[in-house]
């Protein structure tokens, strides 16, 4: 250390000293002035990413923006930003915290809650259940400054410029914003000169789109400090407009430089895209169960208009070369029709899990009881309420194909059925049936948990029980047997049963896979 030149050294120093106290993240639109700290002059400050929340409401817009700043300087920085609406009607304040925005981009979440439905779905089937186990568990449903504040002075309130007004001063959190308008170019020059900028006349080219127009400036002052390096800082600016406003042309100056943009808009939105940008800029949509400030001191009421419950928010990202921001960004109010679908996706997964479940089974009941079942194949109806009993699970449609008529009745059979109804098998038998069929998953799993086992065998040591037929009734259920009649349902036997299970399995997987993905798609 001691062979390092004494320049070197103190400005190693330095740089650490100041970097220390700079602010990591303050983040928006606009240009950042930092002084040259080896030369008598200003230049443009790097700017290594922006950021806004903006509150749009019946023509008042609010706005917090900040920006994250490059660079050593120990004298502090200037920010401007155009503003469009006269000065009398803009409001301007400091937030110590910018707020809190995470939650669940509707469009990741739809999909999210498909995928769930589709799990569901699957497992409706029973037997698929140890099969999805093995990939994935089932799951329906972020101080004392270096040096005096730039441009103050001790008559900083009673100081006038020819042709810039200051309409509004404010000294809060380290930072000194000032609302101002510039009647020609060459008064905002000698208002930024005033202030300790030694820029040329015409050097920032830029701010000349806002001249002679309704616009008004934001000029803030950032002094490092040990209250500014806490904690993240924001501009708060309230003003009127008719279309959502968000400044992007004053970052052009950067040139090549790629300054990352991120702005939070409550409500779905539509942000006009021009051309020069569409290709760097990403737009998502979210919902946020709660939003807030980081300090809850904060007021964050003023921001959010007290609903800070299940807000809705779009998330512009723009990573365009700065030389490519032609233009300010103008926001439509209204929300892509795409975003109702996402957000009803998004909020409602039990509805289109129930939805998708009927839809599935009606399907690939009618389809599968077309091809097995002849008789009723122009019985469009009874399938469908057949293929609807897989909402209970595929033990409910087994349950349900199993006592379901499918073949043309025997009248000779008629007085034996009624003898063996009179006697109370029928619904004994029914009933054990019903047990059995529900209860041997229950068994199955059961011997992975003994401790489990109790109630399983319980209701198998009953339904066994009251299945039971007693001798002297033997010879009635030989002649059901005889005519080709089931013991248990009471119905002709029909092989077609068996294929048609299978079969309907098979076909509601299939058609509740591609319905899911064609949501998905079109989320």
């Amino acid at each position: 250390m001691k062979k390092l030149p004494t320049f070197i050294l103190s400005s190693l120093i330095a740089f650490l000293v100041v970097f220390s106290f700079i602010p990591k993240s303050a983040s928006a639109d606009g240009m950042v002035m930092w002084p040259d700290p080896y030369s008598n002059r200003w230049d443009y400050s790097d700017e290594n990413n922006q950021q806004a929340f903006i509150n749009y409401d019946n023509g008042l817009q609010k706005m917090i923006i900040s920006i994250g700043l490059e660079g050593e300087n120990s004298s502090g920085a200037i920010w401007l930003f155009p503003i469009p609406a006269n000065p009398d009607k803009v409001a301007v304040d400091v937030v110590k915290n910018l707020p809190i925005m995470r939650g669940q981009e509707i469009s990741k979440k739809a999909k999210s809650n498909l995928d769930s439905t589709a799990r569901f779905l699957y497992k409706t089937q029973i037997y698929t259940i140890p099969f999805m186990s093995l990939f994935q568990t089932f799951n329906i449903g972020d101080g004392k400054g270096l040096a005096p504040p730039l441009g103050m002075s001790e008559n900083i309130d009673t100081f006038v410029e020819p042709d810039v007004v200051v309409y509004e001063h404010l000294e809060k959190e380290g930072i000194t914003s000032e609302i101002i308008t510039a009647k020609t170019a060459l008064g905002l020059y000698d208002y930024l000169t005033d202030k300790g900028l030694k820029i040329e006349s015409g050097s920032i080219p830029v701010l000349d789109n806002y001249i002679g127009k309704e616009y008004s400036f934001v000029a803030s002052w950032i002094t490092p400090s040990e209250n500014i390096a806490s904690t993240q800082k924001g501009i708060f600016v309230t003003f009127p407009t008719e279309d959502i406003y968000y400044p992007m042309l004053p970052t052009s100056v950067y040139g090549s430089k790629i300054v990352p943009t991120t702005i939070r808009v409550i409500g779905h939105v539509s942000p006009k895209i021009f051309k020069d940008i569409k290709g760097y800029t990403k737009i998502e949509y979210y919902i946020h169960n709660s939003a807030s400030f980081i300090d809850p001191l904060d007021d964050s009421e003023d921001f959010y208009n007290k609903q800070t419950q299940d807000i809705k928010y779009t998330k512009i990202e723009i990573n365009a070369p700065s030389k490519f921001l032609t233009d300010d960004l103008w926001i439509s109010r209204s929300a892509p029709i795409k975003t109702y679908y996402s957000t009803f996706l998004a909020k409602h997964p039990v509805i289109i899990t129930i939805l998708l479940l009927v839809i599935s089974s009606l399907i690939s009941g009618i389809l599968a009881g077309w091809i097995a079942f002849k008789r009723l194949r122009k019985n469009t109806l009874k399938l469908g309420l057949i293929g609807l009993s897989n909402c209970l699970s595929l033990i409910g449609l087994l349950i349900t194909t199993i006592f379901i008529n499918t073949k043309e009745t025997n009248k000779e059979v008629e007085q034996i059925l009624t003898e063996i109804k009179q006697k109370g098998y029928f619904w004994k038998r029914k009933l054990a049936a019903i047990l059995l069929l529900i209860n041997l998953p229950f068994l199955l799993f059961s011997l992975f948990a003994p401790g489990l086992m109790l109630v399983p065998v319980v209701v198998l040591i009953f339904s066994l029980i009251i299945k039971r037929i007693k001798p002297e009734d033997k010879s009635l259920f030989d002649q059901l047997e005889l005519n080709n009649y089931s013991s248990w349902s009471f119905q002709p036997k029909d092989k077609a049963k068996i294929i048609f299970v299978p079969l309907f399995s098979i076909s509601f997987l299939i058609i509740s896979w591609l319905l899911v993905e064609l949501i998905k798609f079109t989320a």
